[in-house]
């Protein structure tokens, strides 16, 4: 694990965006796609939240970091990232890429794979694939049923699905179980699985109240005063409010 750091450590400071780090084993498909052409830029004022789109025949990104750009390429939490250096968050970059005509997307992959190539091509990024144990959760459904507000499909899920007005709010429309387990992963610093067996999508409001470590100690006392200091943890607030 020394040389595999010790590598990273050298082609990083070589070469400003390259990467050599770990991913836990992952599927990859036969043939890599790639987006027909890409351009990629550093973020400015003027490139607006994060974000990542894709309408017909176009992908883009806005204000997203590397390690954002790889979690979402990979479809991994942060701790299965391994080996990954600080400063990955440190620059965002907009990208606007074309999708192949003849590109058969498979919903929730074949985009991932292309931006894999992306960044493999512009930022020299190299990962090799282990099995580790890990901790992690599992969200099931409590013995009582779900309590979140199934809805039709309708569109389909949005483009932006969840929101945070503060650190112990999150709002989901029309998301899925695995869509929320991922959202929950990142607020607990953990993998979370899907285990719910729910397919539909829903909507829900969860509160809770943030670990002191999530705050700064202004904007916790803040939080508390504002939203008062009844809210229970995040676990709690999963099982009573979902």
């Amino acid at each position: 694990m020394r040389r595999i750091a010790l590598i990273f450590v050298l082609l990083w400071s070589a070469c400003i965006g390259a990467a050599a780090f770990s991913l836990l084993a992952q599927n990859l498909p036969a043939k890599q796609p790639s987006f027909e052409v890409a351009s990629v830029k550093p973020s400015t004022t003027e490139s607006g939240p994060v974000a990542i789109r894709r309408t017909q025949g176009q992908f883009s990104t806005s204000n997203t970091s590397l390690l954002f750009l790889i979690q979402w390429a990979y479809d991994l939490d942060e701790d299965r990232l391994v080996g990954t250096p600080k400063g990955l968050d440190s620059a965002n970059f907009d990208i606007l890429a074309k999708i192949p005509t003849d590109e058969k997307l498979i919903p929730g992959q074949t985009l991932r794979f292309m931006m894999q190539s992306l960044l493999s091509e512009r930022f020299n990024l190299r990962v090799h694939r282990e099995t580790r144990a890990l901790s992690s959760y599992a969200l099931v459904v409590d013995k009582n049923g779900p309590k979140v507000n199934f809805v039709d499909i309708g569109e389909g899920i949005g483009q932006n699905p969840f929101s945070m007005s503060d650190r112990g709010r999150l709002v989901g429309r029309k998301v899925t179980a695995n869509m929320l387990a991922k959202a929950l992963a990142d607020q607990i610093h953990r993998p979370v699985e899907d285990a719910t067996g729910i397919k539909g999508p829903f909507d829900f409001v969860l509160e809770w109240m943030p670990e002191s470590a999530d705050l700064d100690i202004a904007q916790g006392a803040q939080t508390a005063l504002e939203n008062g200091a009844n809210r229970p943890s995040i676990f709690t607030a999963i099982r009573d409010q979902l």
